[in-house]
């Protein structure tokens, strides 16, 4: 008697069911990658690790079942993988090359608390506290003996002033690590070489720069602030 192959309808709706399961599972941890991003619960080598490791996981599922890896020749493989690692050996040779990872020299949050005084040249746009509450200059003035609120505006949070010095960057990154004190700013500056700047935002609470992420970009390289 003659043997009989599996049936090829049965065969085509397992591997239906492989490839339907297999975008679910890729769907899912590609979930969990967004979710480690945004959240930010681990430390930014950790993170790398994490993703790096899930990339892998994803790439392989791809490549071995979408791409019928699985059932082609195993030449096609090795040929598949040598051209891979010569990419990939490429790439992180150019990155090595290319460029150095971005030194941060220095980076201060610190609220604005200068009180306001009697007899004072302002300049618009100023900020200062006075009887516990925040303003803002609307205008350049010398004050008077008394508080004039025609001249200053009052502003809803706490002026600070953020600044930072980074020896060599075309990219800088700044949020806040909480939800209830919201804040991202994002600066390209002209030249990359040395670095500086400051700018006075409005926060909800009284912060310093341990409660902020800085970011340095420099090319292909990022670095960032650390504890």
């Amino acid at each position: 008697m003659s043997g009989h192959g599996e049936d090829p309808v049965e065969e085509e709706s397992k591997r239906f069911f492989t490839f339907f399961n297999l975008s679910m599972a890729l769907v899912a941890i590609t979930g969990i990658e967004i979710v480690i991003i945004y959240v930010q619960t681990f430390q930014s080598t950790s993170i790398i690790g994490i993703l790096f490791t899930t990339s892998i996981v994803k790439f392989f599922g791809v490549v071995y079942w979408f791409m019928h890896l699985k059932w082609d020749k195993v030449l096609n493989t090795v040929l598949f993988l040598l051209g891979l690692v010569i990419a990939l050996g490429t790439y992180f040779a150019v990155i090595y090359m290319a460029d150095d990872t971005p030194i941060i020299e220095s980076f201060e949050v610190t609220a604005v608390e200068n009180i306001w005084k009697a007899k004072t040249d302002y300049e618009a746009g100023a900020y200062l506290k006075h009887d516990d509450a925040y303003y803002k200059a609307g205008a350049a003035h010398t004050s008077e003996e008394v508080f004039d609120t025609e001249k200053w505006g009052r502003i809803e949070g706490i002026p600070h002033r953020i600044s930072w010095k980074i020896e060599k960057a075309d990219m800088i990154e700044i949020n806040s690590k909480t939800p209830d004190n919201p804040f991202y700013h994002r600066h390209q500056p002209e030249e990359s070489d040395n670095v500086e700047g400051s700018i006075i935002c409005i926060l909800a609470k009284v912060s310093t720069d341990a409660d902020f992420r800085l970011k340095a970009r420099s090319e292909a390289n990022w670095t960032e602030n650390r504890e």
